[in-house]
């Protein structure tokens, strides 16, 4: 079981975590404050309709996570494993958590979720196939292919 708290600009670790694999696979060129600051700039309130959470195994931070609710299906923008803890498992077993223990995590039950990854990012790909993401389609320009997830009832 993972601790999950609220991001804060002063996290300044996270911005360490970004090497060339994440700001490849991941388009957080600009940081994750950047990152965190557009959601904010683009109208949404953290708590409300959008989260930014860290995600702490044991005391230690391992992985940062975004997520926005749009027309009642939860979109996980962004998913950053600390660099030395990518391969493993900690992605697909934070997904896991994050789908089961929505209320707990962010006070909402996710029945539906989405994400989007770049075509050439194999580890997230597998990691969220592993959480239960299916394949769902590319997008038109072949530069983005969408992921979904709906509960087992949902099936």
């Amino acid at each position: 079981m993972f601790v999950w708290k609220d991001y804060s600009p002063d996290m300044t670790f996270i911005e360490d975590w970004i090497d060339d694999d994440a700001a490849r696979f991941a388009g957080l060129d600009d940081g994750w404050l950047a990152e965190y600051n557009y959601r904010i700039k683009d109208g949404m309130v953290p708590g409300k309709d959008f989260w930014c959470k860290i995600v702490f195994d044991k005391n230690e931070p391992v992985a940062a996570v975004d997520l926005c609710l749009y027309e009642g299906s939860f979109t996980i923008m962004e998913l950053l494993v600390k660099p030395d803890k990518r391969g493993g498992g900690y992605g697909s077993a934070l997904l896991c958590e994050l789908i089961s223990d929505g209320e707990a995590i962010i006070g909402h039950r996710i029945e539906r979720a989405n994400a989007v990854i770049f075509p050439n990012n194999i580890p997230s790909q597998k990691a969220f196939e592993k959480a239960g993401f299916v394949f769902d389609h590319a997008h038109e320009d072949g530069d983005a292919w969408y992921y979904i997830y709906k509960t087992p009832v949902d099936f």
